[in-house]
């Protein structure tokens, strides 16, 4: 055994990113829904955010993953196939990480790394956009001063 192996936090099979499990654990990561840059970063006010904690994570991508039936899936823009149409999701290679509000879901999609997933975002437009290559950038650019400490 390696001792200095590192501890993954997992959703449905998918290691969350070591820079948003810690941001969990010290709590910065719920306080990024009062960041006065979402409107900048999501280009979308948001309603009632919430970023959620691993269990959060874990329940509302169990309801994406195995509760929505196929005609519900359609309207969040969603697919079960692995590979999405551009502006639609995976279910199946997603976690949903938070939502800006009622039915506004934002997800690590792990569709094109299965270590580094980009941040994409459903809002009132038609489609899932990509907001960050990562969800490391996302946190910097919800919170600047990070990057200064």
């Amino acid at each position: 055994m390696n001792g200095d192996a590192e501890f993954f936090e997992l959703v449905f099979d998918m290691s969350l990113p070591a820079c948003l499990v810690e941001s969990i654990k010290d709590c910065s990561w719920m306080s990024l829904a009062n960041s006065p840059r979402i409107e900048a970063v999501f280009g979308q006010a948001s309603v009632r955010p919430g970023f959620h904690s691993i269990s959060g994570m874990t329940g509302m991508t169990k309801w994406w993953r195995e509760e929505l039936d196929e005609e519900t899936l359609q309207c969040y823009f969603g697919t079960s196939e692995e590979c999405a149409a551009p502006g639609y999701m995976s279910r199946m290679k997603t976690v949903i990480i938070g939502n800006l509000g009622p039915d506004l879901p934002f997800v690590l999609d792990y569709r094109e790394s299965s270590v580094d997933p980009s941040v994409a975002f459903l809002g009132e437009g038609d489609s899932w956009q990509r907001i960050s290559e990562n969800v490391c950038d996302l946190i910097l650019a919800l919170d600047p001063q990070r990057a200064d400490s």
